[in-house]
Parts: structure tokens; sequence; C-alpha cells
């Protein structure tokens, strides 16, 4: 998924206000604030496998959460000779590995150390958060997953990323 893609399926499964009329009052605002998705001013050119890259730099994602995943700003993206920083899942930094393109979850206090691998490319990640903001949907809504753990571990890359996948399906 690109990050116009994103951007587009992200505000076409955003629900109205009304639809959250049985959850306690104030949580729609508090839902709904977190998957706004705005234009930057300015738009930079960004290669077609940089998914996530482009996404940070062209749209303000600054607010967005889904689940447990947050972007930075596009000014405080971060490059070291290995790795890209630009979000956060929890208080871990996300990072792209340069050497392979993958989505990873660094140590927040050691900045070469991998604690999981999250996605196989920029493009991938993208389509699990969807997935991931499709599922949290469905289950507020109609109180049932929209997908099971193996569609997920599949968008994410497949069995490499599955330790990753089950601990947000099961905990969240």
């Amino acid at each position: 998924m690109t990050a116009s893609e994103f951007v587009t399926a992200i505000k076409a499964i955003t629900p109205n206000e009304c639809e959250f009329s049985m959850m306690p009052e104030g949580f729609a605002q508090i839902y709904l604030e977190e998957l706004f998705i705005g234009n930057n001013k300015a738009h930079t050119i960004i290669k077609l496998n940089d998914a996530v890259i482009d996404l940070v730099c062209n749209y303000d994602v600054s607010r967005l959460a889904i689940m447990i995943f947050r972007f930075n700003k596009s000014d405080e993206l971060k490059e070291t000779e290995r790795f890209i920083y630009f979000g956060w899942r929890e208080a871990f930094p996300l990072a792209i590995l340069k050497e392979t393109g993958e989505v990873v979850e660094m140590d927040w206090a050691d900045d070469e150390r991998i604690m999981s691998y999250i996605a196989k490319d920029q493009q991938t990640f993208l389509d699990l958060l969807f997935a991931l903001e499709e599922n949290s949907l469905s289950g507020i809504i109609s109180k049932k997953n929209k997908w099971d753990i193996e569609h997920l571990i599949s968008v994410a890359g497949g069995v490499k990323y599955k330790e990753n996948v089950m601990e947000l399906f099961i905990a969240y």
C-alpha cells in the first residue's frame, strides 16, 4: 500500500461519530481524533518503495494512532547508518532497517538493538496498520474481529513476523 492509498483507505473506514453511540461519552471524539491525517503544505517527492517515509513527509500523521503505533512529525525523522527512525510502538522506537527494508521495533535504551520485526517492508507495514485498524473498528462496532491471526501474519509478511502480530492480536 502506498502512502496515498493508506490515507484514502483510513479515511474511507473512519466511522461517523454516531456509530459510537453505544460507547461512553467522549469515546468517539478521542477515537476519531487519533485517526486524523492532514495534508502537509509542501509536497516532497519520495521514492515509490518508501511508503512510510512518504506518509510521514507528505501528510500530517503526528496525531495518528493505530492501536499502539504512532508516527513522528516529518522534522523528527532520524537517520543513522543502519536505520531510519519514523515512529513509536508504545515506548519503543520504530525504524526501517536499511539493508533489508524491514520495519522493526528498536530497544529504547540501545538504538542498535532490534526488539522485534514488525513487517517485511514499508508498504506491508501500512497494509498491516490498515488491517489492524479494520479489526479494531470491527471489534468496537460489531464486537468481532474482521481478520483472523493467520490473515494478519500473512499481511505482515509471513512467519518471521508472527510473534509481533500474535502479541498485537491477543493483547489488543
